[in-house]
């Protein structure tokens, strides 16, 4: 490989509320990224982000000024969903590379003109999929390759998280929470979507039925609740968003032929259950699964005062996205698979009735 490929890409940030302070320490540490702008409507937001992480960059708020002047390689655009859109379209102009948070828009015909417009231009466009790159999910990953689970029959994956105590359900603040079809829940969907799409390797559903409601009855939200049962060929699957349950929980199932394993993406545990065992062989199994669950409280422990949480994926997915463009390989997450979770998606969404 030449010197030329191993040379840091200049990056820039559009967006420097909460999620760039995941993005930051990879474009600051990783010796991939060479750090040269940050942009934020906000000049104190811009300002705040570069003091916390020491670096002397340039401060914009305005996008195309910025990328006129800096001339980024790479720009992470992080800011709110509804600006997703026209920011991608700017920065692929300018001749830089994107790394959009999710969702990237809010419908899979503007997911496709994304696309579309990102080949044109010769650049790379990828939607941020961190969790697909966290420990639970490559554990997950490896059994199902492996063939230990045998031939996945069904995937169940479950988020309970009070958003509705946030800003994207704060009665104070005027206008919806979250600018999407799919209002607040929509914000969340793609992470379980592409989860399901990965642990199953089916794209499309046959069939979606249920219920994508507001039950709280708070239209800052829009949405709040969704409960849906897929039919995916010869795999069944179903994804459940509530607000109104505790503890909040991230849970994975996924069961095979052969075998079944459970995760919680929170925190994180690993079960796995195989055939029936009848008499002595069933307690000892049960011994077994308690103490692999005592082992990860204390890793859990480990990872809490670590900060090892959910978005401890988001650096490797990054490095594996610097890579291929600097190798000019293929990326990790490819257009058909974006183009995948933004149609199944839209097929949730439909069965939304806001109240």
């Amino acid at each position: 490989m030449s010197q030329g490929a191993l040379r840091p890409l200049r990056a820039a940030v559009i967006g420097c509320g909460a999620i760039a302070y995941e993005h930051l320490p990879f474009i600051v540490g990783s010796g991939a990224a060479l750090p040269v702008a940050l942009c934020d409507r906000s000049h104190a937001m811009a300002a705040a982000a570069a003091a916390h992480f020491e670096i002397d960059v340039a401060l914009y708020t305005d996008a195309q000024s910025m990328l006129a002047a800096e001339r980024p390689e790479l720009v992470h655009i992080l800011s709110p969903p509804q600006t997703h859109d026209s920011l991608v379209r700017l920065a692929l102009a300018a001749g830089s590379h994107v790394v959009c948070e999710k969702p990237m828009t809010g419908s899979a015909a503007e997911t496709e003109e994304l696309l579309a417009a990102a080949q044109v231009a010769g650049r790379v466009l990828v939607e941020s999929r961190n969790l697909l790159f966290n420990d639970p999910v490559l554990k997950l990953l490896g059994l199902i390759g492996s063939g230990r689970l045998g031939e996945v029959r069904e995937c169940e994956i479950l988020l309970t998280l009070d958003f509705l105590g946030g800003p994207m359900g704060d009665r104070n603040l005027a206008g919806p929470g979250v600018v999407l079809p799919g209002g607040a829940v929509q914000d969340f969907l793609p992470h379980l979507v592409y989860l399901l799409q990965a642990l199953t390797g089916v794209g499309s559903a046959d069939t979606v039925v249920g219920e994508y409601s507001n039950r709280s009855g708070n239209l800052r939200a829009q949405f709040d609740f969704c409960d849906v049962l897929l039919r995916c060929g010869k795999v069944r699957g179903r994804l459940r968003v509530a607000t109104d349950v505790e503890p909040s929980a991230f849970r994975v199932i996924v069961r095979g032929s052969d075998a079944s394993v459970e995760t919680d993406l929170y925190n994180p545990f690993l079960r796995f259950e195989g055939a029936p065992s009848v008499g002595k062989r069933y307690p000892l199994g049960q011994m077994l699964a308690g103490f692999s669950l005592a082992g990860a409280g204390l890793t859990n422990l480990r990872n809490k005062i670590g900060r090892h949480g959910t978005m401890h994926g988001l650096p490797r997915m990054l490095a594996a996205v610097y890579a291929a463009i600097r190798e000019d390989r293929v990326p990790p997450i490819t257009p058909a698979e974006m183009l995948a979770t933004a149609r199944l998606t839209d097929q949730i969404v439909a069965l939304g009735k806001p109240a």
